[in-house]
């Protein structure tokens, strides 16, 4: 862990000790500010004024909340088909005896949207976008209550040593006082019955004439008690009602306005942005080459002559680079000891190095192959094969890149012994180009589809191309057709081609969970963060972004994380399970069906409760065996 992490750690648990100290110390509570673990709510009745301004044009706040529960319906059949469509995956890994390996996507740190925290979201981009997304979600609650005449306590901030958010609270009693406990009113209703009722029945037929005098005695003087009981209720209701304002309860519908109004806020806010991004954006955003340097040999005539890690190759020799074979016909016709002008960009400054080669190089390039991961139990794992090995041989020849490293597999038999030459990363993490690395022996076994073909048991990809005669790596990346896929996402997700209705729907839907997993996997599996670090250097500003220099990509960034953020959390928000908005509206639809359908109110409350109730837990098990299956599974296949 690097010195600034652990400076920040120990930062924050000082802090959490101060927050836990003082509120020991009743600080917190004599200045109306609540605590959640690390978190302060600081609040403030200022600034409701303006709220109260803002929610004026009622109208226009309604027919947005209407909008907002169509698009939360949709979002919320959406979210539960992709929950159902996890446990069939779920359960049909179990049947089929597989379970994935534990790794990054399913971390508990990578399940919540933790800015920093979460592998996939930087910290900068990822915070500004998170509070933007709460401060837009809550207040659009707050807003929507005011404009349906609910009272707003109070608003303020969320802090965890810097604001991590905003807050607005309307007032719970009159938001959620219509969803009445159905079951402990009947309860209070039948104790009280059971209370006024006498212990034994009179009879009057068997009775005395003695105890039916006593009897008509006492039930008139319980009649007086209650007309005496009745007249001082009325008096104490009208004294009341002359002093304060009747208790206003939020109807289904108002409540189901107020409760969609965030996921709409947080809908219209992503819509915004991405057509920000993948239009005018992206639109002043241009490649300049898909080569890149990813590795520089010690003392080789690249190092010497400047060439550095992350530069993108524009050149060789006046020839320009756009992949291997262009590499490989620039240095056609070079020797060893020739000398070679390379043209690379390094922050979007074009330089061109002179480079003497050696006179003992040899002029072969190589790329090897890059290995993503394992199978358990495979030929690879039981030679001592690991992830992030590049190998670059196959019984000492050469291996071009992953076409021919299948065509050398193929000839080969199930039951040969083959020597692989792998390197691995050092403990930074870096592999140094020239080096071969160290021989693998591999017994190759059949494989599961075809007993006749080698088996081996690897995920891979092309590796870096060497360029032994000039010293130094380089990987490709198809910058402008990734930038170009980019572009062409909005024209899919909304897209509608009626003359083929079914498949433009399916392509459509595929394109959202495409843009909801694009920070995780990207175009190509890598995942998809904005245009910083390396993936920057491949592209430059041009037309109406060229004065804004870098920082094109600093609104690109913005841009995309407010974006993706407000999307997820509206969609996650969609679910029908409580406490989220969804499972609040999921709740108050049910309860409007039954009514429909001629069911007494109380039933229907109680119905309605039990499903939500019911559904609530099948979705968060649903969550929990998601990401704690890869852990868990193996040992429940050993038990089967």
């Amino acid at each position: 862990m690097d010195p600034l992490t652990m400076a920040l750690i120990a930062v924050f648990l000082l802090y959490w000790m101060i927050v836990s100290y003082l509120k020991q110390r009743g600080f917190w509570e004599k200045h109306n500010i609540s605590t959640w673990g690390p978190v302060l709510m600081i609040r403030t009745t200022k600034g409701l004024d303006l709220m109260d301004k803002a929610a004026r044009p009622k109208r226009f706040w309604r027919l947005f909340a209407n909008i907002g529960i169509v698009l939360m319906f949709i979002g919320m059949i959406f979210m539960f088909a992709l929950v159902l469509a996890s446990d069939y995956a779920l359960v049909q890994s179990f049947l089929d005896g597989n379970v994935m390996e534990p790794g990054k996507y399913n971390e508990l740190k990578n399940i919540f949207l933790i800015p920093g925290v979460n592998d996939f979201i930087p910290f900068t981009w990822g915070l500004l976008a998170l509070i933007i997304t709460l401060v837009v979600h809550e207040f659009s609650h707050s807003i929507l209550a005011r404009a349906e005449g609910i009272r707003v306590k109070s608003m303020g901030i969320l802090l965890a040593i810097i604001p991590i958010g905003g807050f607005a609270e309307p007032d719970e009693e009159e938001l959620f006082g219509g969803e009445i406990d159905f079951e402990e009113k009947n309860k209070q209703s039948t104790q009280s019955i059971q209370s006024n009722q006498n212990p034994t029945e009179f009879n009057d037929m068997t009775a005395s004439i003695e105890e039916i005098r006593a009897h008509e005695a006492l039930m008139k003087q319980k009649e007086n008690q209650k007309e005496s009981q009745s007249q001082s209720d009325k008096d104490s209701n009208a004294k009341a009602n002359k002093n304060s304002k009747p208790k206003v309860i939020a109807t289904k519908t108002q409540r189901s306005r107020i409760l969609s109004a965030g996921v709409m806020a947080n809908f219209c806010v992503a819509f915004v942005a991405f057509i920000l991004f993948f239009g005018p954006v992206l639109g002043g955003i241009a490649s300049i080459g898909s080569i890149q340097v990813t590795g520089v040999d010690s003392n080789s005539p690249a190092s010497i002559a400047g060439l550095s890690k992350d530069m993108v190759l524009v050149q060789i020799n006046g020839q320009n680079i756009t992949g291997s074979d262009s590499i490989n016909a620039s240095l056609q016709n070079v020797t060893p000891g020739d000398t070679v002008i390379v043209s690379a960009a390094y922050d979007r400054i074009i330089t061109n190095y002179t480079i003497q080669t050696d006179p003992a190089a040899q002029n072969s390039n190589f790329a090897g192959i890059y290995i993503h991961s394992v199978n358990a139990g495979s030929p690879a794992e039981s030679a001592g094969i690991i992830p992030e090995m590049t190998i670059t041989q196959i019984d000492g020849v050469d291996i071009p890149g992953m076409n021919e490293f299948s065509q050398m597999l193929s000839e080969k038999n199930p039951g040969d012994t083959i020597v692989l030459t792998a390197n691995s990363p050092d403990e930074n993490g870096n592999v140094q180009p020239g080096d071969h690395g160290k021989e693998i022996s591999v017994t190759l076994g059949q494989n599961p589809a075809d007993a006749s073909r080698t088996y081996i048991g690897i995920s891979y990809s092309s590796g870096p191309l060497h360029i032994g005669l000039l010293g130094f790596s380089v990987g490709q990346f198809n910058a402008a057709t990734y930038l170009d896929v980019l572009r062409e996402l909005p024209s899919m997700l909304f897209g509608l081609d009626f003359s083929n209705l079914g498949d433009s729907l399916k392509l459509m839907l595929a394109a959202w969970i495409y843009v909801m997993a694009l920070p995780f996997f990207g175009l190509a599996g890598e995942g998809f963060s904005g245009f910083s670090g390396s993936m920057m250097q491949f592209y430059a500003p041009v037309g109406w972004a060229e004065p804004l220099g870098i920082g094109i990509f600093w609104i690109a960034n913005a841009l995309f994380w407010i974006a993706w953020l407000n999307f997820y959390v509206g969609l996650f928000n969609c679910l029908p399970a409580t406490p989220l908005d969804g499972g609040h509206v999921f709740r108050a639809m049910i309860q409007t069906a039954a009514e429909k359908f001629k069911m007494e109110e109380q039933k229907a409350a109680r119905v309605s409760q039990k499903i939500c109730g019911w559904l609530s837990i099948f979705i968060f098990l649903s969550f929990l065996f998601m990401f704690i299956w890869p852990y868990i599974g193996k040992y429940f296949l050993g038990l089967v």
